[in-house]
């Protein structure tokens, strides 16, 4: 018997298995934490929702068998992984540079025409943080088959 209730044996597993990858450090957490402290918890929450919309699109993508392209396609794979880790690069540039020039605003101005909607930044920069991380699409190829059986509906 599988069924625990309204959640499941696997349903529990995956859960359990997804809340400890999710405290797992790694470049998002580094991200959110960097926002956090340049912009305060509404940048951080922000950044959180763009990681996490990066996460549904990497599902949705998986589920729907795409990311299925990525394992196949060595050369795909790499180019994902040069812009992915160009785009960290950038972020880290871009971070030195604003903290060697100050603004002549004053400290925690923003002068990148974002001023209307200043936390569609950090959303941004949390979505393509994990939108380009290869390592996130393999990961959802890897992990949510084990937790979804040969005859389970993808979408409910």
């Amino acid at each position: 018997m599988t069924g625990t209730g309204l959640l499941g044996s696997q349903t529990l597993a995956f859960i359990a298995v997804a809340a400890l990858l999710t405290v797992a450090p790694g470049p998002d957490t580094m991200l959110v934490l960097r926002n956090v402290l340049r912009g305060g918890r509404r940048d951080g929450v922000a950044t959180t929702l763009g990681v996490c919309s990066g996460c549904l699109v990497h599902a949705t993508l998986s589920a729907l068998g795409v990311s299925m392209i990525l394992l196949h396609s060595a050369t795909l794979f790499h180019a994902l992984k040069g812009l992915g880790g160009s785009y960290l690069v950038w972020l880290g540039l871009q971070s030195l540079f604003k903290a060697a020039r100050p603004s002549a605003a004053g400290p925690g101005s923003v002068d990148d025409g974002t001023a209307r909607h200043p936390h569609r930044r950090p959303f941004l920069e949390g979505l393509m943080s994990n939108l380009l991380n290869p390592k996130v699409a393999i990961f959802y190829l890897a992990f949510l088959p084990q937790f979804i059986g040969p005859t389970d509906p993808v979408f409910r």
